[in-house]
């Protein structure tokens, strides 16, 4: 957008009705007194900044009670009038077919011109030369605005006074009881969530040490089918054997010491009723015990003993079951199978003693020894969380039910604390999203700045980087990364900074294409002057200068050529006249 005409009648100094037309580079030529704050003021006030007082604007040479400007931009154009004699003041836009007027028309110059963006735009080099480096509050909305984070900053305060305004209503106590009872509410419902799907984790985690410990035993039975084979004779042989010792166990215990005493065994033969007669018993029973030791039944011995006694001492003959002939070819049987199975045995722990030599069946078998202790402390972990869900859970029940009853009993009450909940969530959501995109755009921001301040350093050794905090200060640093005090700087340089900034600021966010400056050198050297006309100045397609004689006569000297107009002052006032160039 730029700004193309302006048209004033009795403001400030100006007497009767004034013109300006602005080429690509305009100069206002003025000195001190003659009214080039008039204009920049005017210029102000139609914009809408209402620092300045009303009662003085008006021209006192002037012959009636009415004072305006009108200003045409390239996008549309507005009219400002004050009437002293109705005290009235009356805006009107023209844009495109539009007519707005009065608060319509102040709220579309809002829009286009916020009140923080008309100092910079029209610049006073000479009064606002610390602007941007020492007013904090006001470079923070320059930056807000121009970060498009206004909106946010303002709900974030607007929500904040509206939650703070509602709770000295309700009172704090009921506040806090309430904020309590839902903050315990809100802290279970996220532990329960967490301990939830800890578990499925736990669960899943046990599932794959399961899979892993299949996997492992598949892997060690496919390395090992020699112990399977010697495992499955084993088995084989144990049922037989098992068969043998179940038929040895038909012989009664008593026929045993019979059929292996002959003396005994030929009595019996005879069929001769008598009693058994046992010469030396103290013999016979130890030889009786080395039998239980056997079949190792030592713990029943006593009882067998006179179980033995009983059956020998009656008057009935004895009859035999097994002849001595077959009791000695089971004996033989059932000895051949033990042998065989301590054989297979013996075989067994050779072959697993062989493959435990070899390096992975030893690793296969250290990790079956892993994946087990690993299942176990994983199911012990997981039946602790049941425990701890399942009495958070408890827990969360009881507050959900404190909670729902304390609500019903002061229903209008809480409803309003529910409200102002609502606003300070509403209240930390936008503060989130403002420090999120604030931390983005200052790194843009700053992105720009350093390629707009690297002619302004590159004259300043001890200055190594310029950047803008989020506090929305300036901040120096030297080589060493060390702060510096911005006091070091001179008025010139804290005038070029400023403009520096003012320039990325508007580059930035691209508001307008134009640039009006009131004192655009002040007290610069030389020196100073070429470096902020020639680096800075001249960024812009669109500039206007409102210059003294000696900043005049240094314009004259540079090969740039200007649409050039004239302030004078007679003794009804200032008047500007058009510089007409002889070609």
């Amino acid at each position: 957008m730029k700004i193309k005409k302006i048209v004033l009648k009795n403001l400030f100094s100006f007497y009767g009705k004034q013109e300006i037309y602005f080429d690509n580079k305009t100069v206002v030529l003025a000195e001190n007194g003659f009214g080039k704050s008039s204009l920049l003021n005017s210029i102000k006030l139609a914009l809408g900044q209402k620092k300045i007082k009303i009662d003085s604007i008006l021209n006192i040479s002037a012959k009636d009670k009415e004072c305006f400007i009108e200003i045409d931009f390239s996008e549309f154009s507005l009219r400002r009038v004050w009437d002293f004699s109705e005290d009235i003041e009356s805006l009107t836009i023209f844009f495109e077919d539009n007519i707005l007027k009065d608060y319509e028309a102040e709220e579309f110059l809002k829009e286009k011109f916020p009140i923080e963006l008309v100092d910079f735009i029209f610049f006073d080099g000479e009064v606002e030369k610390d602007l941007i480096l020492l007013k904090s509050k006001k470079i923070k909305r320059i930056f807000e605005y121009s970060f498009d984070l206004d909106i946010l900053s303002n709900m974030i305060i607007d929500t904040k006074k509206v939650a703070n305004r509602l709770s000295s209503k309700i009172g704090n106590e009921e506040i806090v009881k309430f904020r309590d009872l839902q903050t315990k509410e809100a802290t279970l419902s996220q532990k329960i969530l967490e301990l939830e799907e800890k578990e499925i984790i736990l669960n899943k985690d046990i599932k794959k040490i399961n899979e892993l410990i299949r996997r492992n035993e598949l892997k060690i039975r496919n390395r090992s089918r020699e112990i399977e084979s010697i495992e499955v004779k084993i088995d084989e042989n144990q049922v037989l054997l098992n068969k043998k010792i179940a038929l040895f166990q038909e012989i009664n215990l008593y026929q045993l010491p019979i059929l292996l005493n002959d003396n005994l065994f030929n009595k019996i033969n005879t069929n001769i009723l008598q009693s058994v007669e046992i010469i030396n018993q103290n013999e016979f029973e130890d030889k009786f015990e080395l039998f239980c030791k056997s079949f190792d039944a030592l713990d029943k011995k006593g009882e067998l003993l006179q179980s033995f006694y009983q059956i020998f001492q009656t008057t009935k003959g004895i009859k035999l079951t097994f002849t001595k002939k077959e009791l000695i070819s089971n004996l033989k049987s059932l000895k051949v199978s033990i042998d065989q199975k301590e054989s297979l045995v013996g075989q067994l722990k050779d072959i697993k003693d062989r493959l435990l030599k070899r390096d992975d069946i030893r690793e296969l078998d250290l990790r079956a020894i892993e994946l087990s202790k690993d299942r176990y402390d994983k199911e012990l972990e997981i039946n602790q969380l049941i425990d701890d869900l399942e009495k958070s859970k408890q827990e969360y029940k009881e507050i959900h039910k404190q909670l729902r009853l304390e609500f019903i009993a002061k229903r209008d009450k809480y409803s309003k604390i529910k409200t102002i909940e609502e606003l300070y969530n509403l209240s930390d959501i936008s503060k989130e999203v403002y420090l999120k995109k604030l931390s983005n755009s200052l790194k843009s921001f700053n992105n720009l700045l350093i390629k707009r301040v690297e002619p302004f350093i590159s004259t300043y050794q001890h200055i190594s980087k310029i950047y803008i905090n989020d506090k929305f200060r300036v901040v120096l640093e030297d080589d060493s990364g060390l702060f510096l005090d911005i006091a070091m700087l001179s008025s010139g340089q804290k005038q070029i900074l400023s403009f520096i900034l003012i320039n990325t600021i508007l580059e930035f966010k691209k508001f307008v294409d134009f640039i009006f400056i009131d004192t655009p050198f002040g007290r610069l050297s030389n020196k100073s002057r070429d470096f902020i006309f020639n680096n800075y100045y001249l960024n812009f397609s669109n500039l206007t200068l409102l210059v003294t004689s000696s900043e005049y006569d240094y314009l004259e000297k540079q090969n740039i050529s200007f649409k050039e107009y004239i302030i004078e002052k007679d003794r009804l006032g200032s008047k500007i006249e058009e510089v007409k160039k002889n070609d």
